[in-house]
């Protein structure tokens, strides 16, 4: 049995989740309120599996409770169940220590799988939101790239070529992309390589990683 937690301010939807949960055979709702002061001070007595997390609440908001639950509990698996789909909260909820980001007009069978794949040790995220933080991640992975590019001796070609390969593009199509020979973009890969002291994509990627 998967014990929940509910952490919500809106009376009538945290009903609705309770009543969302209580059809499944497989999940407890052990916990509900609208602060997060209240199940700090008994999360250690109530033992949940997964707490389900607002994040505009009065007193504590989500994010400084998910941070203060997880000092007491690294281990605990908590979500955010929100309306805002900026990216300041979304990553400041991620630093704090939740495990997903969901939204709350995404489908009620959605919320019910994502308490089932936190509590199986997975993460959990909102297709959209995924798709931000992979984009954003994307950007900063580009300004990296570019802040330190410079220290390698690369030709403009050869950090050109370097681009696409950070944009997953096979070989084949940056040789399209740049109008010339596969052979002459082997070429380039092998001296950016050789640059930059690696051997592979998958290096490539730590070397730059954000």
């Amino acid at each position: 049995m998967i014990r929940i937690a509910l952490i919500e301010d809106n009376e009538s939807y945290r009903k609705s989740l309770q009543s969302l949960f209580s059809k499944e055979s497989d999940m407890e709702v052990v916990f509900t309120d609208m602060y997060c002061e209240n199940l700090l001070l008994t999360v250690d007595i109530i033992e949940p599996d997964v707490v389900i997390m607002d994040i505009n609440l009065a007193g504590l908001s989500g994010i400084q409770g998910v941070q203060k639950l997880r000092e007491k509990q690294p281990n605990l698996n908590i979500f955010m169940l929100t309306v805002f789909e900026d990216m300041e909260r979304i990553f400041d909820s991620i630093k704090a220590g939740a495990v997903g980001y969901l939204l709350k007009k995404d489908p009620p069978q959605q919320i019910i799988e994502a308490v089932r794949k936190v509590f199986n040790g997975e993460s959990v995220m909102n297709g959209k939101i995924a798709r931000q933080v992979l984009d954003f991640f994307n950007r900063q992975l580009k300004k990296t790239v570019a802040a330190y590019v410079n220290d390698y001796n690369l030709s403009s070609r050869e950090n050109e070529v370097l681009h696409l390969l950070m944009d997953g593009l096979s070989y084949k199509q940056i040789a399209s992309n740049c109008n010339v020979t596969l052979d002459t973009i082997s070429t380039h890969i092998r001296n950016i390589y050789s640059k930059l002291n690696i051997h592979s994509r998958a290096e490539l990627a730590a070397k730059f990683r954000v």
